[in-house]
């Protein structure tokens, strides 16, 4: 019998919940994990997962060092130079998160105030471009993010706003200010550059695990009570 093929999946360490949990937490579960474990199933494929910095993450599939990434990766046109995606998994926005009692009206609040942003995100090049002269407070991980917000250390912080609805689900203390006018994003699963099989297999998985239901119900488990 031939060996099953086995997928080098990258992940984010920085475990952006509900996408993925930390893959060091005694229950490695998420949004993400369901699909890849119902797309890989069906092709009767393996799959051997590998954390590493967001920071980095991108330039190991790119030389060759993974497979894949499936760990909310956005899809943008400089990306798209370099990668292959995956027909899009999830649609979301950026978001303005603050302390509750903080109150954003419009686009125009966010000027003046101290940001903070994980490093090498969408969200980091968002404010880059939009509101270069803030102060701006870099983050590795999502959970030293919203501590930095908790602790008075930011006024806000910028991210993608399912990876807020779950962070946000554990802490009442904080709420999304506002979605940020024209963000509309997707996520979908990135791989290297060229690899058009791989891709097609994936999008035809994709699509059937949309129309048997398979796909809502995973969504359902996990978004259910997270607004985004």
């Amino acid at each position: 019998m031939e060996p099953k093929k086995v997928l080098k999946v990258g992940l984010d360490s920085a475990a952006p919940f509900p996408m993925h949990s930390d893959y060091n937490s005694e229950k490695f579960e998420g949004f993400e994990v369901d699909l890849m474990k119902a797309i890989t199933e069906h092709l009767d494929i393996d799959v051997e997962y590998e954390v590493s910095l967001w920071a980095t993450i991108l330039e190991k599939l790119f030389k060759g060092e993974l497979d894949l990434i499936c760990s909310a990766v956005t899809v943008t046109p400089s990306r798209r130079h370099i990668l292959e995606f995956s027909n899009p998994y999830l649609h979301f926005r950026l978001c303005a998160v603050v302390n509750s009692d903080s109150d954003l009206r419009d686009i125009n609040d966010l000027r003046n105030k101290t940001i903070g942003i994980r490093e090498a995100t969408e969200a980091e090049r968002y404010v880059h471009v939009n509101f270069p002269g803030n102060n701006m407070v870099h983050a590795e991980t999502n959970k030293e993010l919203y501590r930095k917000l908790q602790a008075g250390k930011i006024d806000l912080l910028i991210d993608d706003s399912p990876i807020a609805g779950g962070f946000l689900q554990k802490n009442k203390k904080l709420k999304v200010g506002m979605y940020l006018p024209k963000t509309d994003s997707q996520y979908a699963i990135a791989m290297k550059k060229g690899d058009t099989q791989l891709r097609d297999q994936f999008n035809e998985v994709l699509s059937l695990l949309k129309e048997n239901g398979t796909y809502q119900t995973i969504y359902k488990k996990w978004f259910t009570d997270i607004q985004f």
